[in-house]
């Protein structure tokens, strides 16, 4: 990963799932890299694992399959219910000195500024007939937002929990992302339960995003922090 990629990461580049394709039951997502859901680059694939739970709870893994500048990933959606789609990105160190960004812990540099342990995880949901039966819970990762609906309604609000090692999160940014207008649209803050409730000004996909720094889970003469970084998108209809 060159220089230029590294500091992009630092400053807020992320992963994010959307709808590629879908015919009867056999649905298709993409796997992105940018930022504000427009691509910018690819992800690493050896740092990928990819996720699938149907709606009785089953987990099953699925491919990565490379399609020019992103990934594909493709599964039945045969019963009703809520499909949830996980991609997982494995931690990577970058390390600031005074010659830029490296990759690598402090321990392998000079003259290092900071050190961060950087991990991401992107998430999607599938719905599938009616809303009854979904049951919003944190399906997989460490920094997870969990939405009460498995989708949105356009004109109105959304109501997200972000959840940190299985606890309501408080206190933390939620940034809603539109497709359509490519952009950042508002920006929330999770209530003492962990809770945002966020507009919805209009149709189409829409990525939340949630970014916490632990500065308790460092490495001495390794990283300073961990910082996680969470997407979620969902439709508005």
């Amino acid at each position: 990963m060159e220089e230029s990629k590294l500091e992009l990461m630092i400053q807020g580049h992320e992963i994010w799932l959307e709808k590629s394709k879908v015919d009867g039951e056999d649905i298709e997502l993409a796997l992105m890299y940018g930022h504000n859901m427009r691509q910018d680059g690819i992800a690493d694939a050896n740092r990928l694992k990819a996720f699938n739970y149907h709606p009785d709870g089953s987990k099953f893994d699925l491919n990565l399959i490379p399609d020019k500048n992103r990934y594909l990933l493709k599964f039945k959606a045969d019963n009703e219910g809520s499909y949830t789609t996980i991609v997982d990105m494995g931690s990577t160190i970058l390390s600031k000195t005074k010659d830029g960004f490296m990759k690598g812990p402090r321990s392998q540099f000079k003259d290092v500024i900071y050190a961060g342990a950087y991990h991401q995880m992107a998430k999607i949901l599938y719905p599938v007939g009616s809303n009854g039966g979904f049951n919003g819970r944190v399906m997989h990762g460490i920094l997870e937002t969990v939405p009460v609906m498995p989708w949105c309604l356009a004109g109105q609000e959304i109501e997200l929990q972000v959840f940190y090692e299985g606890k309501p999160l408080a206190g933390e940014d939620i940034k809603a992302i539109s497709k359509i207008e490519g952009k950042e649209m508002s920006l929330v803050k999770t209530d003492e339960q962990g809770i945002a409730r966020i507009p919805v000004t209009r149709d189409g996909e829409w990525m939340f995003l949630v970014r916490h720094r632990d500065p308790t889970k460092k490495v001495s003469e390794e990283f300073d922090e961990t910082i996680f970084v969470s997407t979620l998108v969902m439709e508005a209809r």
